[in-house]
């Protein structure tokens, strides 16, 4: 191990009187991205069945992915399959399949699943009969703990009282739906369906069944939205009385409808990064003067119901086993993605496979990323209990975290390192110079043979997605090239996808 790192800025951040807005030049990405090699295709299922042949530890998820939407959103750069009924059950048919082969493998047998999760896609494009086909056979098949959280994103559109008691009866604890805002001037400009008095009535059918946490995502920075609007949507999610929310910033995909209609003036551009930290900070605020619970650096829950389960799991690197096409997964630390073509995940389920389309190695130290993660989520770094993680942070990396308490951006308070306000908003931005750090410190390198990492500039940091598309054979090159920005959801570890579908 060297010891001869260059402190750069895109790890330190900069010293300035106002971290909150100025910390970094630039937030670019939902989610740090650690490095990885790509197997070949070769490896691909040998590699699946060598995993999933140990038997897993810690909390762990399974992640179902509809691969269906009736609409493209504007600010989606991945529209997969119109919704038709005969395309859509023959779907459900092989994903049905791809849980009965799989729940036998000693991976899935060996200790419970404690988070089930459906996204897309739009998984409300199912049918009620459908929904209960695939929870019945979900309950059959997979080992759920007694107190497994059952996530099931929505849009509103479509969600019908018939859906909802579909997935209460299969066992679905947790609803997760894509708001952005409540505001129905901006919501139509931005293209979505509905207006904010079918929002509030269809919370308040979720709420008011009592057997379900009923939790939506805002994002502040929006094209027309003002601070005024974004502290009415906060207003709004406070007098629903439902469960939690998430807070996101808004980070324009380059090759959406959204980003082209902002590049042609028909949009106005949205918030500057000064003007959302403002918005981040005014959010914070308001949810401490309500009380809410803060679950993460971006979550927030009302009550007790809301634990927020898979998001953190996801991001502190737990095994997610994938199901469906699109899926993306994690175990130990490879990164894997399913079949994105239907044609493509049906054939490997005849053949008696599981549709993997790539799968990335992990950095060797990759359990010191998750933990890194897991602290970042969190809004602190227990470094003792990191330490614990292969690689010892206490020990290797205090001139990086003393930039950090220099610029602002973190207070030491024993062995923890927490996050200031200006940390939180640039949680990410930390998280990938701690990697960059470590990877440098380590002498690691890329499959290329330069440093991941390196001193790359806001944007152009190693991806594992450039990777993964690097290992895509030509039959799937209509999906190469396609780099993304996330807002969560395991594939973020791959294609980096957008989650929510209002």
């Amino acid at each position: 191990m060297t010891n001869s790192v260059i402190l750069t800025e895109a790890m330190t951040g900069h010293f300035t009187p106002d971290p909150l807005r100025y910390a970094f030049d630039l937030k670019t990405s939902a989610h740090s991205r650690g490095g990885g090699s790509p197997l070949p295709p070769h490896q691909w299922q040998d590699t699946w069945n060598h995993l999933m042949g140990m038997s897993g530890t810690g909390k762990r998820a399974a992640y179902f992915h509809i691969p269906f939407c009736r609409t493209k959103c504007s600010y989606c750069a991945f529209f997969e399959n119109t919704t038709k009924d005969g395309m859509v059950e023959e779907y459900v048919d092989y994903l049905i399949r791809d849980i009965k082969m799989t729940a036998r493998l000693p991976r899935v047998t060996g200790a419970p699943i404690h988070t089930v999760y459906f996204g897309g896609g739009t998984p409300t494009d199912l049918t009620a009969e459908q929904i209960g086909r695939l929870g019945a056979a979900i309950k059959n098949h997979l080992p759920l703990a007694n107190d497994c959280e059952m996530t099931f994103e929505s849009r509103f559109n479509g969600l019908t009282d018939e859906k909802i008691d579909a997935c209460i009866e299969v066992g679905f604890n947790r609803f997760s739906l894509g708001v952005q805002t409540f505001d129905s001037s901006t919501r139509r400009k931005m293209s979505r369906i509905d207006p904010q008095e079918v929002l509030l009535g269809r919370l308040e059918k979720l709420k008011s069944s009592g057997q379900i946490a009923v939790i939506v995502d805002l994002i502040y920075g929006l094209p027309y939205q003002t601070m005024d609007s974004w502290m009415k949507d906060l207003e709004t999610l406070v007098d629903t009385g439902i469960d939690g929310a998430d807070l996101y910033q808004l980070i324009v995909i380059g090759n959406t409808r959204l980003a082209q209609s902002i590049q042609k003036g028909s949009v106005p551009s949205p918030a500057g990064t000064p003007e959302k930290a403002d918005m981040f900070r005014a959010g914070i605020d308001f949810l401490n003067k309500k009380h809410y619970r803060r679950l993460s650096v971006s979550h927030w829950g009302n009550g007790s119901r809301e634990r927020n389960i898979y998001n953190h799991l996801s991001k502190s690197g737990g095994d997610i086993i994938p199901f469906g096409s699109g899926a993306g997964g994690n175990i130990s630390g490879h990164s894997m993605m399913l079949h994105r073509r239907l044609k493509d995940y049906y054939a490997a389920i005849d053949a008696g496979e599981k549709p993997v389309m790539g799968i990335v190695a992990p950095y060797h130290l990759y359990q010191a990323f998750n933990a890194g993660g897991a602290a970042f989520d969190l809004g602190y770094l227990d470094l003792e209990k990191m330490d614990h993680s292969g690689f010892s942070f206490s020990e290797h990396c205090q001139p990086l975290f003393d930039e950090w308490v220099n610029n602002g951006l973190a207070k030491r308070q024993g062995k923890f390192l927490d996050l200031t306000l200006a940390g939180q908003f640039w949680a990410v931005n930390m998280n990938q110079g701690l990697q960059q750090y470590i990877q440098e410190l380590t002498g690691e390198q890329t499959e290329s043979g330069s440093h991941r990492g390196g001193h790359d500039e806001p944007g152009r940091l190693f991806d594992i997605s450039k990777s993964m598309m690097k290992a895509m054979p030509k039959s799937h090159q209509g999906f190469r090239g396609k780099e993304t920005i996330p807002v969560g959801c395991p594939v973020h570890r791959l294609i980096n996808r957008f989650r929510k579908h209002p």
